[in-house]
């Protein structure tokens, strides 16, 4: 650190933050340049504010804060405050539960509007804007303060094809039903989503889908935004391979009901039998012992290769191995893997859906029809056999991919949100949204 300006480290018990012409309030409950979409997406945002803003960052109890100050780029480190913010005692338990988190971020949110009312009488904020957590369900309550409130990227509206529900078991079945139903009601009777909407001075949704159902829900238009972005360095295009060389599939995600891995199981099966295939999986979680039964029962066990998910810098070598990604995901609001994939120069054939149809163009994948199981899989095993026996079109595809990740990637995207300050902090003909109302971006 001797070669870089070293911030101040504060807590937000008893801070007091220096007034200047132009502060930013940002709240990343996630925030890590290294981890999780999430955590990678508060971080990058946060970089992205200072360049207009000093910054303070509220993050969650558990955040490392000594370890995110030494990271910000020197030019950046006095513009830039990390807080960890607790949620109480009980509000810490709930928030480390799963089945109790979203009770544990209601209340951390309640802490952070104690602390941002605080600190905005001390010295006023030129806006706020509520980044992570992404999902609708809670928006946080920064849209009760007195200054411009920025809302997103927001996603978790997108609902499971009900027509897929017979590919999970019982229970699986049952909490997407659930899910879909606290959906619907979420979404159409949420008053707090509802003011929190009416509130903002601009919403940014991650995909059509979740910009279509809120918009609906509460008559505000929203602009969109990915909530993911590619920090990682963008590689070439694959080089040409032959027919007679297995064709290597890479799939990617939580082995969880919803991701779909069935699907791409099902369509190895109705391969040709003198296909050659060979297929790595990365991933954890409740459902790899049942997959792993699935693949024996279809017999191609012996062409997949199964990792354990490492830390997300660690897993690009599997991109780099990779021939195409294939994405069977049945609700999801983008997909890491697809911007990693895209990154990698590795074409998709995903599910034409939700974020994917967003993300995937016909110049850098096969988008499958989400219709029905037997179809979606039989158009799933049509496309790996098409690009499997036409390499010259799969490395077109990777140039494409290559392009598509120069869109997605956070310098060429940053011009969007920081529009979006500037319109909402020094326009009086900006107001904040309400309905039918456009916002400018």
């Amino acid at each position: 650190m001797s070669d870089r300006i070293q911030p101040q480290i504060e807590t937000c018990e008893g801070s007091c933050l220096r007034s200047v012409d132009s502060r930013l309030l940002l709240v990343a409950f996630a925030c890590h340049p290294d981890n999780s979409m999430e955590e990678r997406n508060g971080w990058n945002r946060a970089l992205q504010a200072a360049e207009d803003f000093e910054v303070t960052v509220v993050c969650s109890p558990d955040t490392n804060v000594q370890e995110l100050t030494e990271r910000i780029p020197s030019h950046l480190a006095r513009r830039i405050k990390f807080l960890s913010l607790s949620a109480g005692a009980l509000g810490d338990y709930c928030l480390r539960k799963e089945l109790l988190f979203y009770q544990g971020y209601r209340t951390w949110q309640a802490r952070v509007l104690k602390f941002a009312k605080k600190q905005h009488a001390q010295a006023p904020f030129s806006a706020t804007h509520m980044v992570t957590v992404c999902g609708y369900r809670e928006p946080g309550y920064l849209w009760l303060l007195d200054c411009p409130f920025v809302w997103g990227p927001v996603g978790g509206t997108s609902n499971f094809p009900l027509n897929f529900l017979s590919m999970l078991d019982v229970f699986g079945g049952m909490f997407e039903l659930v899910r879909n139903t606290v959906n619907l009601c979420q979404l159409n009777f949420g008053a707090r989503v509802r003011r929190a909407a009416l509130g903002a001075s601009a919403i940014f949704a991650a995909n059509r889908s979740t910009q279509q159902d809120l918009g609906r829900s509460t008559g505000v238009q929203l602009k969109l935004d990915l909530e993911a972005g590619i920090d990682s360095e963008i590689g070439t295009p694959k080089e040409l391979t032959t027919s007679d060389r297995p064709l290597r599939i890479l799939w990617v995600g939580r082995l969880r009901p919803w991701k779909g891995f069935p699907i791409l199981l099902r369509a190895l099966a109705a391969l040709p039998k003198s296909q050659k295939f060979e297929v790595h999986v990365v991933g954890d979680g409740a459902c790899k012992l049942k997959w792993h039964r699935l693949a024996k029962c279809l017999g191609v066990a012996e062409h997949i290769t199964w990792f354990t998910k490492p830390p997300y810098r660690q897993s690009l070598h599997h991109y780099e191995w990779a021939d195409l990604f294939a994405f069977t995901s049945l609700r999801d609001t983008s997909g890491t893997g697809l911007l990693e994939s895209f990154a990698a120069g590795v074409p998709i054939i995903g599910l034409d859906h939700q974020g994917a149809a967003d993300m995937i163009t016909e110049n850098s994948g096969i988008r499958i029809p989400v219709l029905n199981p037997k179809q979606t899989i039989a158009a799933f095993a049509k496309a790996l056999t098409e690009l499997a026996n036409d390499r010259q079109r799969l490395c077109q595809l990777s140039e494409g991919a290559i392009q598509r990740a120069y869109y997605y990637s956070w310098s060429m995207r940053e011009p969007l949100i920081r529009n979006s300050y500037a319109a909402v902090t020094e326009s009086v003909a900006v107001p904040k949204a309400q309905p039918e109302s456009t916002l400018v971006h």
